[in-house]
This record gives structure tokens, sequence and C-alpha cells, in this order.
């Protein structure tokens, strides 16, 4: 059996997921940096054999129900995966949200929690990376209710090759 990397993503419903898609996508154009579904990173990286994996996602998403995620601001980090984002507000929910998948996958050794929805993974310099982030139209404070979990096969850094694997709706 094979071991890979995996990553538990929640999703945010289907008119949001377009809207938050289309602005990725226009991020994305205007440096030619990578296209990828809007997503908000529960737990990863992690190293599962699929089967394991594929078992943890449904566990998840037994504990979880559909939640609202506010986020109050977009900012810049010179690190790839926080290049553009936007950053969510620490609530409750959100926090149990984690929680639950870090018990459902029994993962350890884990990154700190930084709940955040990514609008582009770049290299750029920082300040490519601010003058990005000024140009975003979005009325923030905003709200985007996530009602799916995804499990994702993520191998390197290319956001291209990385494969959904399975995707399992939030039952409450």
């Amino acid at each position: 059996m094979t071991v890979r990397t995996w990553s538990l993503w929640l999703q945010p419903e289907q008119s949001s997921a377009c809207e938050l898609g289309a602005l990725i996508a226009r991020l994305a154009a205007v440096r030619a940096t990578a296209v990828f579904p809007a997503h908000l990173t529960l737990l990863g990286p992690m190293t599962r054999e699929a089967g394991a994996a594929v078992l943890g996602l449904g566990r998840a998403a037994d504990l979880l129900s559909p939640l609202e995620v506010s986020f109050d601001r977009i900012r810049c980090e010179p690190v790839w995966q926080r290049s553009v984002y936007l950053a969510a507000v620490s609530s409750a929910a959100l926090q149990q949200a984690a929680q639950a998948a870090t018990r459902a996958f029994a993962a350890s050794g884990q990154p700190e929690f930084m709940p955040h929805l990514s609008l582009q993974y770049s290299e750029l310099p920082l300040a490519d990376k601010q003058r990005l982030a000024s140009s975003v139209a979005l009325d923030l404070p905003r709200s985007f209710r996530f009602d799916r979990l995804s499990l994702w096969h993520i191998e390197g850094s290319d956001p291209g090759q990385w494969r959904l694997t399975a995707t399992r709706s939030l039952a409450g």
C-alpha cells in the first residue's frame, strides 16, 4: 500500500465557491500563478495510505455540521501557501471543526491551525502580493457557508498536480 500526502479541506457552498473561484482565477491571470478551488484547510499536509485517508474523511464529515466562517481582512505573507488570503475570524465552531478533524484522522504533529482562505499561491515578492491584495474587490467583513469536506492528494507545491480523491457533504 502506498503512503501519500493528503490535505483535508472545508469547501464553501456552490454559489460562494463560484464567486471565490472567479476571484482566485482573476488573481492567477494577473501574474500567471496557479488556479485552485476555494477552500479552508482543516488538516494537512499529512501522510496516510489512501484507504485510511478516505476513512478519516468519512469520520470527520460525520462529526461536523455546515458552518459559517467570517473573514475580516485580506493579508499577504512571504510564504507560498499564504501569499494572498482572506483571514478568517477565529470562532468556537471553526476551532471545534479543526479539533474534530484532528481526532477523526488521529493526526499528530499538525502545524498550528491558522484558518484562512487562500486567494493566491506564489513566490512573488511581498510588494507584488500586496499590490494584488489591494486590487481585490470584496466587501469585508464577509461570511461564507462551508458545507462539505474534501480530501486532496497533494504531492508537491503545484496545485495543478493536486487531485481530489473524495468529497463528503456535512450532515448537520
